[in-house]
């Protein structure tokens, strides 16, 4: 079969590799549509020590079952499947909480030296694979992996339903977020970014109001749009300082900050800020089986408004292509979906 090989920093190739089967409680799924990270990118590049060569990147994948190992009983060859993309142990304390994304022996697909599904196909547990019906296009279903990512972060703030919120950055999790919050019955929703693409993506994905940052007063253009207060939630979603410094400055007298941009691993930011006013930081990592449930039954039911993140699809044997322009010029690009007819 053929692969996406990950090679070292900035060399990629796709190549021949040897085929896979499945073991017990294992099911071989024909990847059909698999989207890049940027993540992804990151390693490619070299920058996160997150992959290690010789190895095929991809965990954001949806495909259809080719065949089953020995004990697997919910699926059989022909069914489409998206897959979570976690390998859990089920046994430490972290699993026995339900905080699977945090087992402490978790194998993660495309992560390290764990093969991905940048590839004609790939060997999952059952346990992680979930079903899609006929009528969602695999490219979609691709997407509930980073959906999840940010919908475990909007679930730190509580019930949002009727606040004001603004999403810092309109990436891929930035505007999932949007589609989560909206999902959730949030009120108001602001999503702010310098790109004025991707800010016209975030106004199809439903944002009540855009904001450049880089045109007039942040703060005030926000206290504009959310009657003096500012808002109740802010979603960072970049993970630099000046976009953690802007979230913190949008929020009201005790207003709730998520952090899902993983970016720099050290940041500035005004400390008395949050403590004066009395600003509540929640930091979030991946998601738990019931977030990834979530969103499969949100696209299942034909509920996510997100087919306009979707920038461009594109077969897997131009992977190199894409991993190039996206480190290096990635333009008006936001999400790249690779696939395997």
């Amino acid at each position: 079969m053929k692969a996406l090989v990950y090679l070292g920093p900035n060399q990629m190739e796709y190549k021949d590799v040897a085929d896979v089967t499945p073991k017990a409680d294992e099911v071989k799924v024909d990847v059909k549509s698999c989207g890049i990270c940027g993540s992804d990118v990151h390693g490619y590049l070299g920058l996160t020590g997150r992959r290690t060569e010789p190895m095929a990147m991809g965990h954001e994948f949806s495909g259809q079952v080719s065949e089953v190992g020995g004990g697997v009983k919910s699926f059989k060859p022909g069914d489409r499947v998206a897959v979570y993309p976690v390998d859990f142990c089920g046994e430490c304390d972290m699993c026995g909480q339900g905080q699977y994304q945090l087992c402490k022996d978790k194998r993660q697909f495309g992560v390290l030296e764990v093969d991905g599904a940048f590839a004609d196909s790939i060997c999952v547990p059952e346990k992680c694979c979930f079903p899609l019906k006929e009528d969602v296009s695999f490219d979609i279903a691709s997407l509930v992996e980073p959906f999840a990512v940010a919908l475990h972060g909007v679930r730190h703030a509580g019930d949002v339903a009727g606040k004001n919120v603004l999403v810092v950055g309109a990436g891929t999790i930035g505007l999932l977020a949007l589609s989560s919050l909206k999902l959730l019955g949030a009120g108001k929703v602001i999503v702010s970014d310098i790109n004025e693409t991707r800010l016209g993506v975030a106004k199809a994905m439903g944002a009540d109001e855009t904001v450049n940052p880089t045109v007039g007063d942040f703060e005030q253009n926000i206290a504009g749009m959310t009657g003096g207060k500012g808002a109740d939630i802010a979603i960072e979603a970049v993970g630099s300082a000046i976009t953690v410094q802007q979230a913190s400055k949008a929020l009201r007298f005790g207003g709730t900050a998520i952090w899902l941009g993983n970016n720099k691993p050290m940041i500035e930011m005004n400390m008395q800020e949050v403590v004066t006013r009395e600003q509540k930081v929640y930091g979030s990592f991946l998601y738990t089986l019931d977030d990834f449930r979530q969103v499969i039954e949100w696209i299942n039911a034909g509920k996510a408004n997100v087919d306009a993140l979707v920038s461009k699809t594109a077969p897997m044997s131009e992977g190199v292509f894409y991993f190039e322009k996206l480190a290096h010029d990635p333009e008006d690009l936001i999400k790249v979906v690779l696939t395997n007819e």
